[in-house]
């Protein structure tokens, strides 16, 4: 039986891998065929990597075979674009919601107790002994209003009392009288009853004791014949009208608690209907074992429906609420490095659009969340799906669109609208910003606190740089005028080079973050005959097309710069900016003046160009570990925004070495498409992707389809580049 059962399988199993060839077949023949008959093939590419392309068939880096792209399926520009069809959509389940403005504010959110309002609460206690005779009351709930009669109680005390007052009164001694109506008054005797008696032919047996408000009975000790005396409490009522509602804050929250808070109250049982209310008292001590802090709210409850020990969530929201751009909450994909939501655009297609979130969660009954930045009103978002058209665009771009850095910021271009010094926050109506996928819109930033804001007036046309920081907020590290002119200086023109450049010696120029010093500058469109030189001028001052600041404009007065010294010493410890890494050489240190004679390279972050000047050294620098007439990378520190100071030096790292080909080069974005081999150093095997070209790197100057040694350089963020390539053989 086990024989024939292994014989059976071992058909079964020849039978699916025939079928398996004879289906592959068909199916290379109908793309044969597609080819022939229907659309033209463009080319094929590696099916797990879309960027490995062949003009015909062939396999993968992978050992797969290539797939053909036919005219008419080819990608879009936008490699980050998806489209979809019609019944794609429907079958993936695309939602959208559209992004509007609405008024939000942080509210708190908790649950508590109804309870009676204590204030409105009476206890009912006798003043003497006695006996109850007749109770009009029997049961905790019954109803009163203010006046009714509660019970009648027989005291012996309240009958010796009301005789005297008869005997004072059939005397008409006003003395007496008087005595004896205070005596029953203190008794808690009434006023109306205390007349009665006055009048009555004999000493009254029973007093009456009368609601003093409405309301229910909640507490009820007394029964008929009961004895009564002054410690015992005969009943209790409460006025319903209004409740106390106590919730507990978490100690989170204490800190958005405010006494004019609104509060909403909201209860299963009661589905669809929202109860106002205020804050009456917030306690002043936190509970030690659940750290939350009591809070009493006072609702109007004239219907009645609210009910004490009901459960009820609660809602405690400021009276002063902002207008903000709000989307669904689940419209938004949160990773670990930037948030993102898919974009529904014009034609139907879709793509990711990166924005930064502010509220979330503490409005709109915690379904949606704020748009600080990267959405404009009326933009159509993707609230389902919305993973799957990322995931499928990630896929086309070959990696998700980084968010900008001080090495590559966003580079944008406006108006501004408003700049607030004090809190240094700018608003901008700027243009398409390519880098950050955003469209023409207004945007509020923050400013680094290097940002040179003294030139900006509000209506100017402004270029700016802008930076994804930790919090998630684009902010701007360069703001300037837009009128070619990204600074303007004063100091005196020494001398024209014979290559054409003005040896200035020039004030500290804020702007740029340069301090005072001598330096040589490149000048473009001026005329350098008319020059006055040794005399005090102001010039303005632009980047040119490496980036570096070239001298636009120079004009005749101006303030006389101060003496320029030619050694950048440390200055006060205010208003530090962030450091800058250029590469250079040390030509010689002075120990002990601890200075350093340095030839740095260009400065893209102040325009700077490359030249030889003195530096001070910092504290933690040992003049004696630092090498001679090496290339290093240099780090200066700026503690007073502007002063250089050498703050670290680090060998440069040598360049991994891999073979591998250049399948093409793209020099307008300076990238490279390679298909390398493994690369022991950090265990990566080979594969074909896009590397960004180092600086220095000419686009021109790469062999492309031919086998290589490539030199390849990893970043501190772990991206690699393309440093150079090497013949085979040397």
């Amino acid at each position: 039986m086990r024989g024939r059962y292994f014989a059976l399988a071992v058909m079964a199993l020849a039978a699916g891998g025939a079928g398996g060839v004879l289906y592959e077949r068909e199916r290379m023949a109908q793309t044969m065929d597609a080819g022939d008959d229907g659309d033209k093939i463009l080319y094929w590419v590696a099916p797990m990597d879309p960027n490995f392309r062949k003009d015909g068939p062939g396999k993968s880096p992978m050992g797969m075979d290539l797939v053909p792209v036919y005219e008419g399926q080819e990608p879009s520009g936008d490699s980050e674009e998806v489209t979809l069809s019609a019944a794609e959509v429907n079958t993936i389940g695309v939602r959208t919601a559209v992004a509007r403005v609405e008024d939000i504010a942080h509210r708190i959110d908790t649950v508590g107790f109804v309870d009676y309002d204590e204030h409105a609460t009476s206890h009912i206690h006798t003043r003497v002994e006695g006996w109850i005779e007749q109770l009009e009351l029997r049961a905790v709930g019954d109803e009163v209003s203010e006046g009714d009669l509660l019970f009648e109680l027989y005291a012996p005390e309240i009958t010796i009392a009301s005789s005297e007052l008869l005997r004072a009164t059939r005397s008409g001694d006003a003395d007496e009288i008087a005595i004896a109506r205070t005596k029953l008054m203190n008794f808690g005797v009434s006023a109306r009853q205390i007349d009665e008696m006055a009048l009555a032919e004999r000493p009254a047996q029973r007093v009456r004791f009368y609601a003093p408000q409405d309301g229910v009975v909640f507490a009820l000790e007394a029964a008929d014949g009961m004895y009564l005396r002054p410690d015992t409490r005969a009943m209790s009522l409460a006025d319903t009208s209004s409740v106390w509602l106590l919730v507990d804050v978490f100690e989170r929250d204490m800190t958005l608690l405010s006494d004019d808070m609104r509060a909403e109250a909201r209860f299963d049982h009661l589905p669809g209907q929202v109860f106002s209310g205020e804050i009456d008292y917030i306690f002043p001590e936190l509970d030690a074992k659940t750290r939350t802090l009591r809070v009493r709210l006072r609702f109007d409850n004239e219907d009645g429906l609210l009910r004490p020990n009901m459960f009820a969530k609660v809602a405690l929201v400021p009276n002063e609420a902002r207008q903000a751009l709000t989307v669904p909450s689940e419209a938004v994909i949160r990773t670990g490095r930037a948030e993102r939501v898919i974009l529904r655009l014009a034609d139907g297609s879709f793509r990711p659009r990166l924005i930064t979130t502010g509220l979330r969660g503490g409005f709109a009954e915690g379904r949606r969340t704020e748009i600080v930045q990267g959405l404009a009103p009326g933009d159509e978002v993707v609230a389902s799906a919305q993973f799957l058209i990322d995931s499928e665009s990630a896929l086309n771009a070959g990696m998700m669109r980084f968010a900008p850095t001080d090495a590559e910021p966003a580079i944008g271009k406006g108006v501004l609208l408003s700049l607030d010094t004090d809190t240094r926050r700018a608003r901008i109506a700027h243009a398409a910003i390519e880098a950050l996928g955003w469209p023409a819109m207004e945007t509020e930033f923050a400013l680094r606190s290097d940002v040179y804001l003294e030139d900006l007036t509000e209506g100017q046309d402004v270029e700016f740089e802008a930076v994804r920081g930790a919090d998630g907020l684009i902010a701007l590290t360069r703001l300037g005028r837009d009128d070619g002119v990204d600074a303007t200086g004063e100091g005196v023109v020494h001398a024209i080079t014979p290559e054409g450049k003005l040896t200035v010696s020039h004030d500290p120029i804020p702007a740029l973050g340069w301090p005072a010093m001598k330096m040589d500058l490149d000048v473009q469109g001026v005329d350098t005959a008319a020059i006055p030189l040794g005399e005090p001028v102001s010039f303005d001052l632009s980047a040119g097309e490496d980036g570096m600041a070239v001298i636009v404009a120079v004009r005749a007065g101006g303030a006389e710069a101060e003496t320029a010294p030619e050694m950048a010493e440390a200055g006060p410890q205010e208003d530090a900016a962030p450091p800058i890494t250029v590469e250079g050489r040390i030509a010689a240190v002075n120990a002990e003046t601890s200075m350093a004679t340095i030839a740095h390279g260009p400065i893209a972050e102040i325009g700077m160009p490359g030249m030889t000047m003195d530096f001070a050294l910092t504290d933690g620098l040992d003049p004696a570990d630092l090498p001679l007439e090496q290339d290093v990378t240099l780090t200066f520190v700026r503690p007073d925004g502007l002063t250089m100071v050498l703050d670290a030096v680090e060998a440069k790292p040598e360049p991994m070495t891999v073979t591998g080909t250049i399948n093409s080069v793209d020099a307008e974005t300076g990238m490279a498409n390679i298909t390398h081999g493994p690369i022991a150093e950090i265990g990566m095997p080979g594969m074909t992707m896009d590397f960004a070209l180092a600086g220095g790197v000419d686009p021109a100057g790469l062999r492309v389809g031919q086998e290589t040694r490539l030199l390849l350089m990893q970043g501190p963020d772990m991206t690699l580049s393309l440093a150079g390539t090497v013949e085979l053989g040397q």
